[in-house]
């Protein structure tokens, strides 16, 4: 977990904007003038183009495209609604729980519970007891049908961890291979899959919080192609997914799965 943190860090197009500065004020501190000017206008075109929403857009909807929307009566029943932490703040200091952008995942949760798809809903991260679960209670979801994970601290023991819960459930005992429909932002399925697919689970993706989506139904503007701080820390979060997939793929194609499946 360290490695790849240590190595999404540096992968970033912040760090890696950054580093382009520092290594263009070097030059030009010690004289290499021309290349430093080059180095430092590499960097704007750098800090440029990961700010412009259009490649915002660009790097989102190639996340999105694999994981539409579908409406929660489309989707097959399953023994277990797993929702993954990231869309809503804490509410320990405040009245209600603050809901972040990606509290679609909480609301779709909710729309698979109400439209029978589980008996049981399991919000997956720490501090989610204090954050999703009070959501799902004022959307209709009685507590009683709630079962929180609450130590997993990124994707893999999210996915690690929910599997435990989901076989200690009632009537687990028996299933080889329980179902459950895993419900995170469509630009984060593709990584999430990659996870839950190394457990004993049968696992269906049940996308929410089409961000990229729902902006690509306009048409481009000259705005798309300025910069906007906004759209800039979406790229960041972009480029975590795609730096994030293909370390676990390449750690999960190096460390054969448990349960003996192929590797991705």
């Amino acid at each position: 977990m360290f490695l790849n943190r240590l190595v999404g860090f540096f992968l970033s197009p912040l760090t890696l904007g950054i580093l382009l500065v520092v290594i263009g004020a070097g030059l030009q501190f010690f004289g290499k003038r021309r290349v430093g000017w080059v180095v430092g206008l590499f960097a704007a075109v750098w800090f440029w183009v990961w700010s412009m929403p259009a490649f915002s857009l660009l790097l989102g909807y190639g996340l999105e495209r694999a994981y539409p929307p579908k409406r929660a009566e489309a989707m097959p029943k399953a023994d277990a609604i797993v929702v993954l932490g990231g869309g809503m703040g804490c509410n320990m200091n405040l009245p209600y729980a603050e809901m972040w952008s990606a509290a679609d995942r909480v609301w779709h949760a909710a729309r698979l519970y109400k439209a029978g798809k589980a008996p049981v809903v399991i919000p997956s991260g720490t501090g989610d007891q204090f954050a999703a679960v009070p959501l799902l209670v004022d959307l209709g979801v009685p507590r009683k049908a709630i079962h929180i994970e609450t130590k997993a601290r990124n994707t893999e023991e999210n996915a690690r961890f929910v599997e435990r819960m989901v076989r200690q459930l009632p009537g687990m005992e028996k299933k080889r291979k329980p179902s459950v429909l895993v419900v995170t932002s469509a630009w984060h399925m593709r990584r999430a899959l990659l996870n839950f697919q190394q457990t004993g689970l049968e696992v269906v993706p049940s996308p929410a919080d089409h961000e990229a989506t729902t902006l690509r139904q306009g048409k481009l503007t000259v705005k798309d192609f300025l910069p906007s701080c906004d759209r800039f820390c979406m790229s960041c979060v972009m480029a975590k997914e795609y730096t994030g997939y293909w370390l676990y793929r390449g750690k999960y194609l190096l460390r054969p799965p448990a349960n003996g499946s192929d590797a991705p």
